[in-house]
């Protein structure tokens, strides 16, 4: 197996290791807060924690990885992470717990901008096929996360499922330590490149919008299915899963659909479909088979959206990767914490807000359809292929 291939296999098993990851707070809460005997209405803190770990981390490790091989970044990443989760599940106190989820979001960020960047110093031609390809190994990862808790609370034992991704992760640092790539084209200590910030705000925008859309929708189909549609537990379920599932299967669609067409004309694609979807939802608010489908539709369509615009952002400075990717991922998480708040005080225990997602998307389209109309303007290849 050559280098390149052995990083990359590392690289999707990590995402399998997020996914995961990512996925295990929430369907724990009333757990966790049974076992810490505190108000289950005090249980966002742990992923509060979880994601300001996120922010700090990809913002801090994304500039290290410039100056680094990615070997450490992510051998660190995993050790970190790993050892998060094994506290959550040993912790006797809650103080304990919540400096597990702090280790927990710090770990996932560098595991979440190292692999990211390892794929796009590795396919410099066509980084955003490769990344959607990446990312659909999150998704697989994200659909695992929530079984492994309910094959847990079936053995009467929730940290089961948090010790046994614990050691996934762990285990993986050793195949990270043979791994041997720069992501940065400037190699070396001390890389200083002239980020034109400003030239980057479209590119912050479309993710702070993207990740909130995401996380918002996944957040709340299950309330909006079940208080505007009055299904029952397993179907408003089932369309959490189904959107998980149409994620995966954007990003895979679009790691071939990438080789076709541009950066710009996927974005402009998979918002519209996105825009189609969260519509169908709030055109047919009380249709159980429309939030069926509509969890399958605004997956697929967003998707694509973060790997895409993570390429196409940070191939304009491929000597600071690590540094562009870390802030343009921390102003999405960003983005992920405060578009799900907005979300539950529109919804009002109504339904689930998704008027807001509305809202990302329209902005989303405006802000894609001005970068494509602006490079080809300026006769700039939208196509980082």
């Amino acid at each position: 197996m050559s280098k390149a291939r052995f990083a990359t296999l590392t690289c999707y098993l990590a995402f399998v290791g997020l996914g995961i990851s990512g996925t295990l707070l929430g369907p724990t809460f009333q757990s966790l807060t049974r076992k810490f005997e505190m108000p289950l209405e005090n249980a966002g803190i742990f992923t509060a924690l979880q994601f300001g770990g996120v922010s700090v981390g990809v913002l801090l490790f994304g500039w290290i990885l410039d100056r680094i091989n990615a070997r450490w970044m992510l051998s660190g990443g995993a050790l970190l992470m790993g050892s998060g989760l094994l506290l959550i599940g040993a912790a006797e106190t809650l103080e304990a717990a919540l400096i597990g989820a702090g280790m927990l979001g710090l770990g996932y960020g560098a595991l979440d901008v190292a692999p990211n960047m390892v794929i796009v110093a590795l396919n410099p031609k066509r980084a955003s096929a490769a990344l959607n390809l990446l990312n659909v190994f999150y998704g697989i990862g994200a659909v695992i996360g929530p079984q492994l808790v309910s094959w847990a609370l079936r053995q009467e034992n929730f940290t089961l499922a948090f010790s046994g991704t614990a050691l996934f992760v762990l285990a993986l640092a050793v195949p990270f330590a043979f791994v041997s790539v720069r992501v940065s084209d400037e190699q070396g200590a001390g890389v200083r490149a002239n980020i034109r910030w400003l030239a980057l705000l479209p590119f912050f925008m479309m993710l702070f919008l993207q990740v909130g859309a995401e996380v918002g929708y996944s957040s709340w189909i299950f309330a909006q299915l079940n208080l505007a549609a009055a299904a029952p537990e397993d179907i408003a379920a089932l369309a959490t899963s189904l959107f998980w599932v149409g994620l995966t299967a954007g990003r895979l669609n679009a790691s071939w659909l990438l080789r076709r067409i541009s950066n710009g004309q996927m974005i402009v694609l998979t918002v519209t479909i996105m825009i189609a979807g969260v519509l169908l939802i709030l055109v047919l608010p009380s249709a159980q088979a429309a939030g069926l489908l509509s969890a399958v539709i605004v997956g697929f369509g967003v998707g694509p959206l973060f790997p895409t615009v993570l390429a196409f952002a940070t191939d304009r400075y491929p000597s600071a990767r690590g540094t562009a990717s870390g802030v343009l991922i921390a102003v999405g998480t960003l983005g992920g914490t405060l578009l799900p708040l907005l979300q539950g005080q529109v919804g009002g225990g109504r339904d689930g807000g998704m008027v807001v997602v509305l809202a990302a998307a329209a902005l989303l389209l405006m802000v894609g359809l001005w970068l494509l109309r602006a490079d080809r303007r300026e006769s700039i290849p939208v196509n980082v292929q």
